[in-house]
């Protein structure tokens, strides 16, 4: 399903900033404020962000209350997440996708907020943007590239295209799809609850980090099983940020290397990539998730076109 783009995000419009899952360190909302603050943009950072339960950001209700202020806060026109970690998985039945859907505005993060950006994308039909987190506008050789890309997507009432260098094409080629995907480990873990995921006619992104490339294997090979790479026109992959072998004391090596792994489960015969800039390396693209696109795949590296429903 081809969901609806929500307002685009205009410079002077004010971003509110909700932590769903770890709790952040104050210094990093700071810095990551003052960032956005001049590229001429109002952030508003909820009381939420400073509450502690252990490692997360306050309870679950107050994390899910959170984000719901955000929806219904008609002076927010978009919400970033302050970080990921864990704990999101926790808020996915306690969201009123409705509402949501009522009010539609970009909603952006990364690694666990995958749950909530697949969840808002099929749920309320609405674009969820799989892109930086506050982190991000923290590290002074990528920041900028980072926002550039963000403010470009989110900000777009036409077709976008961005174009990726430094990607490792291994098959070349073009596909259109439905743009899915996020983190490994957090899609395996949605097969089968209500808010699962397809990559039938999709183009398919994925991405991980500090994982055993066994347990690794083990992931990717349960999605494959689960069908989710069926009818999928093409994959990015992201990456995969210090992924070990997971040898200790008299172990053998798992005995494959990354690229066998991924190469032995996806499709054959559809354009493919590795290391795009879609997860926790120091530059992170903006991906709208559930948005129809057109990937570009050869040696000169990636291009990307996001198509509104209207074009």
């Amino acid at each position: 399903m081809i969901a609806k783009f929500p307002p685009p995000l205009k410079p002077g419009d004010t971003i509110g900033v909700v932590s769903p899952g770890r709790w952040p360190r104050p210094e990093i909302i700071a810095k990551a404020k003052i960032f956005l603050e001049k590229q001429g943009y109002t952030v508003v950072v909820h009381a939420q962000n400073y509450l502690q339960d252990g490692q997360l950001a306050g309870t679950d209700a107050a994390r899910a209350e959170a984000i719901m202020d955000m929806f219904a806060d008609r002076t927010i026109d978009a919400v970033i997440c302050a970080r990921g970690g864990t704990g999101t998985v926790r808020l996915l039945d306690k969201l009123d996708y409705k509402m949501i859907k009522r009010n539609p505005k970009p909603f952006i993060g990364f690694s666990d907020i995958t749950f909530l950006l697949q969840s808002i994308s099929r749920k309320a039909g609405t674009v969820a943007y799989h892109g930086p987190v506050l982190w991000n506008f923290t590290l002074d050789e990528t920041k900028q590239h980072t926002a550039e890309d963000m403010f470009a997507v989110v900000g777009s009432t036409k077709t976008t295209r961005l174009s990726y260098s430094g990607v490792e094409c291994i098959r070349a080629g073009r596909a259109e799809g439905i743009l899915t995907g996020g983190n490994i480990t957090l899609l395996t873990r949605m097969i089968g609850t209500p808010y699962d995921w397809s990559g039938k006619d999709a183009i398919l992104f994925i991405e991980d980090v500090e994982e055993h490339l066994y347990a690794l294997a083990r992931k990717l090979k349960h999605m494959q099983l689960a069908g989710k790479f069926e009818g999928v026109r093409a994959v990015l992959v992201g990456e995969m940020v210090d992924i070990n072998d997971g040898v200790k004391d008299n172990d053998l090596p798992y005995g494959q290397s990354l690229r066998d792994v991924l190469l032995d489960v996806l499709p054959e015969n559809i354009p493919l990539c590795f290391n795009f800039p879609c997860g926790h390396g120091a530059y992170t693209t903006t991906l709208p998730i559930g948005a129809l696109t057109h990937v570009i795949l050869n040696a000169q590296g990636a291009s990307l076109a996001f198509y509104p429903p209207e074009d």
